[in-house]
């Protein structure tokens, strides 16, 4: 061909330059007989010739400011879009494309991408940073050609090549045009693992419709993992896939995404034998370009087809922290909370508080712990500081004293003392109640459009409101309840002291057992509704045959559902701001959405067994341990007279026991906040859809609050946004499967920074949270959301927990979870419910499998795998 359009069989590995490097990769993999879509590709020439004869600057200012540079890059864009093509050019693209889509019986459509001259080069990806289009037609073609040449213009594209050192007059960009492959399934894979950098190992991801549902991160997709040696498959997950792209766009439909159909969620998407089709091209194209490929593919009537190989530039966690000086620590009990990066809006919601030397590193909170140590009143080291702030053992201390910093630590907490005085003792003796009405100053604060959803948050948490009523003060009542460590430190020392012989778990025994924990009580509740639901042969016959997100729509049209749905309704109304991940914004709360309360309730109904059996068991071994304690403490002297030493133990214990409620009690309330918040989002959300102005539900999470401030003011479009949104979902779901390390700067003693699956996991360590032991089937259960479903006696494996979870406690044997504490809700519903829990478990969901016979040790802390389940 001529005018700068070139067949795609025509150029090869060495043109990229000409064509830039996608459109050299597709070619020279076309040439060599790949299954690759057949197109042509509009030169860098063609668009250095444009470019110059719009007589626009070939630089953009370094020195200039961020919103300086925004502004020339949307001048540049404008001129390039506004401006037409030269007759001969227009001629050539339009020819070529007739000749692509003659002689097909169907009508096809065209998939138009970018291919900067210095794109996909290995050191550097501009990956979701230029332009792609999908249903392009004849009438459309030339104008998508110039966004694409427009694309290399926009904001982060010219911050990336600042970044890593490209000059702008250096780099030119390429257009392919290529048939569009209406794919039933599509997806990635990596010829390297791209979380753990494992190069023995493939990475499959797969979903619905057409892959831009995965490559922009709005669906969560099947998951494998394949060995490399003999294609065994190492990890199967298959994910409830609610959202696609089609491959249709029909008359009139502007939002790419729609729903996937209930009976295809949960249904695996690759058909049998394909996964090792795509195993085998990918391995090829990375033998050809002789290093690990990120391979975008689709499959169409049976059909594998490649349309993209670059190479893997980016892996492992190394990367979170780099550029930040400082020795950082994630502090444990907020990592519990946020144990998957924060979208960048609830980033916002919680930068606005002034938070003692801690940060948020690509979406986790750290702790600069060289700050730290420089206020407290020990001679400790920096490692042994981080290791304290991350396992938060309830065992005091052992760090000798330093008198050099010991009167500036004094007057620290003096000053403390005077401003916690108050609160301390306002919160020495609350009934189980005291919070009820903070429900109501929620509800007020959502309704006052007076107050923005930016600074909702701050109007509930943070302004100095020390005499407000009580019940306005969960947070600070929660940040009060620590004083739970103190009096566990007391307990210990007592019974050690009295009771040396006396059982291992003495303590955790004794601070069990606490009435009125609303954490529990919610899981109780959860099994009074599947109860309710029994009574109804009709009721449970729903529950058996419907799909949770079915289930209620359905009840409501049954007669004999009334009594059920006022029960459900007044769970609801307890229960109902809670979610999954409820701090995260983006998490849909139970009263906007109760499939997930009916997914546990369905789970229940079919369980015959009672969930009190093991309460019951750990009020025995309590009532027993006290008799035992007693009968110890009675051989001390003037014990049997006096009974002080019982006395002060059982006070002890009642302190410890108030706390642990007092702690979990106050998160049920002040979670409320984020709840509040959001419920200002989505009616922004909603404004904005409507006005145009955003395209698709939960965009509005991945943007910054003057962002969104700026949409509403008409300050910036949608296309202002657009790229910024798909950047950043991508880059929450890489180090979502990533997830972060425990420190930068510094190593922990005998902790690795990732789970090292080729050791023998026959035995396992973690934190003993809740004494006893058991022994039986794994259960690995990832997202309660999805998978709520856990036999009676099967141990419970678990990424991490909060209360969302807490209904699967109550028919678990026992739990196993790679994140929490003593003090996680894991451990503290654990205890309460009288199972054994072990948490801090790394690598637990993947080294132990769905049917694996377990053995479980919370009072050692240790994990024992005795044989492999049929069930992976």
């Amino acid at each position: 061909m001529s005018a700068g359009v070139l067949w795609l069989d025509e150029v090869g590995a060495t043109d990229g330059q000409l064509v830039g490097g996608k459109a050299a990769n597709l070619g020279e993999l076309l040439r060599i007989g790949f299954p690759v879509p057949n197109g042509f590709v509009v030169s860098a020439d063609a668009y250095s010739r444009f470019y110059q004869s719009l007589g626009l600057q070939a630089n953009l200012a370094r020195d200039a400011s961020a919103t300086e540079i925004a502004q020339e890059c949307a001048a540049i864009r404008s001129t390039i879009e506004g401006a037409d093509l030269t007759p001969e050019l227009a001629d050539a693209i339009l020819s070529a494309h007739a000749t692509l889509v003659a002689g097909h019986a169907r009508k096809v459509l065209c998939a138009v991408r970018s291919s900067a001259t210095a794109e996909d080069l290995g050191a550097a990806s501009f990956a979701g940073q230029h332009g792609t289009y999908y249903y392009v037609d004849r009438e459309n073609l030339l104008t998508k050609v110039k966004q694409c040449w427009a694309s290399l213009w926009s904001p982060e594209a010219a911050s990336y090549r600042a970044t890593h050192g490209i000059d702008d007059a250096s780099v030119s960009m390429a257009v392919v045009v290529q048939e569009m492959i209406p794919s039933e399934i599509a997806g990635v894979a990596f010829t390297a693992n791209p979380v753990t950098g494992a190069r023995d190992e493939v990475v499959i991801e797969s979903s619905w419709g057409m892959g831009a549902a995965i490559v922009d991160g709005r669906v969560t997709p099947d998951h494998y993992v394949v060995a490399r040696d003999g294609l065994k498959l190492r990890d199967k997950r298959i994910a409830e896939k609610r959202l696609m792209v089609s491959a249709h766009l029909e008359p009139g439909q502007h939002a790419r995404l729609e729903q996937v159909p209930n009976e295809m969620r949960l249904k695996e998407a690759l058909p049998p034998g394909m996964v090792d089709t795509i195993v085998e091209w990918s391995l090829k194209s990375e033998a050809h370009f002789g290093k690990p490929q990120d391979v975008e593919w689709a499959v169409c009537e049976g059909r594998f087809y490649i349309l993209q190989s670059r190479p893997v530039t980016v892996m492992g966690r190394e990367e979170i922290g780099a550029g930040l000086s400082g020795k950082h620590v994630l502090f444990k009990p907020i990592f519990e909370n946020f144990t998957d990066p924060l979208t960048p809006l609830t980033q916002d919601l919680f930068e606005v508080y002034p938070m003692l030397s801690m940060r948020f590193v690509r979406g986790w909170l750290y702790m600069d712990i060289s700050h730290l140590r420089r206020l407290l009143p020990f001679k400790v080291s920096d490692q042994d500081l981080a290791e304290r702030m991350y396992s938060v053992s309830k065992e005091p201390p052992d760090w000798p004293l330093s008198l050099a910093k010991l009167p500036a630590s004094l007057l620290a907490g003096f000053v403390f003392y005077l401003t916690a005085a108050v609160l301390f003792a306002r919160s020495n003796s609350l009934p189980d109640d005291a919070l009820d009405s903070h429900r109501a100053t929620c509800r007020r604060m959502a309704q006052n459009e007076s107050v923005s959803a930016e600074d909702t948050l701050p109007r509930l948490w943070m302004l100095p409101r020390l005499f407000a009523p009580v019940a306005d003060l969960p947070l600070l009542l929660n940040l009060a309840s620590f004083r739970f460590t103190l009096w566990m430190g007391i307990l210990r020392r007592l019974v050690r002291r009295w009771a040396p012989e006396i059982r291992s778990d003495a303590e955790t025994l004794l601070g069990s057992g606490t009435d009125g924990v609303l954490s529990a009580e919610m899981g109780r509740g959860i099994w009074a509704l599947a109860q309710e639901a029994r009574r109804s042969a009709r009721v449970r016959e729903i529950f058996l045959k419907q799909r949770p997100e079915q289930t209620l729509m359905t009840l409501k049209r049954e007669p004999e559902a009334r009594i059920f749905l006022a029960r459900l309704d007044q769970f609801l109304a307890i229960n109902g701001h809670r979610a999954i991940k409820e701090f995260e914004l983006r998490s849909v709360r139970w009263e906007e959405d109760p499939s997930v309360v009916l997914g546990m309730v369905r789970n229940y109904v079919l369980v015959e067994a009672e969930p009190v059996v093991h309460e019951k068991k750990a009020a025995e071994a309590r009532t027993e341990f006290l008799r035992e304690l007693k009968a110890a403490l009675m051989k001390l002297p003037f014990e049997s007279a006096l009974g002080f030493r019982l006395r002060m133990i059982r006070h002890a214990a009642e302190r410890v026991r108030y706390f642990m409620k007092l702690r979990e009690n106050t998160r049920f309330y002040h979670i409320m906040g984020p709840g509040t918040v959001r419920k200002k989002v989505l009616k922004i959300e909603a404004e904005l859809m409507r006005d145009g102005k955003l395209k698709c539900k939960d965009d509005i999470f991945y943007m910054r609050f003057p962002e969104i401030a700026a949409l509403q003011s008409g300050a910036l479009k949608w296309l202002d946004v657009e790229d910024k949104i798909r950047e950043r979902r991508i880059e929450h779901i890489r180090l979502s499967k990533m997830g972060p390390p425990k420190t930068i700067g510094i190593e922990l003693k005998g902790k690795s920074a990732a789970p090292d699956l080729a050791v023998d996991v026959s035995q396992l360590r973690g934190q003993p949270a809740s004494p006893g032991r058991f022994e039986g089937n794994a259960r690995v259960i990832l997202d309660p959301s999805i998978d709520a479903s856990i036999e009676p006696g099967e141990i419970l494996i678990a990424p991490y927990t909060d209360p969302a979870w807490t209904p699967l406690f109550l028919t678990a044997g026992a739990a196993v979870v790679e994140v929490g504490s003593y003090l996680s809700h894991a451990g503290t519903v654990a205890r309460e419910f009288g199972m054994p829990c072990v948490v801090d478990v790394p690598g637990a969901t993947l080294k132990i499998h769905t049917g694996d016979r377990i053995s479980v040790d919370g009072e050692r802390g240790s994990v024992r795998v005795l044989s492999g389940g049929a069930a992976t």
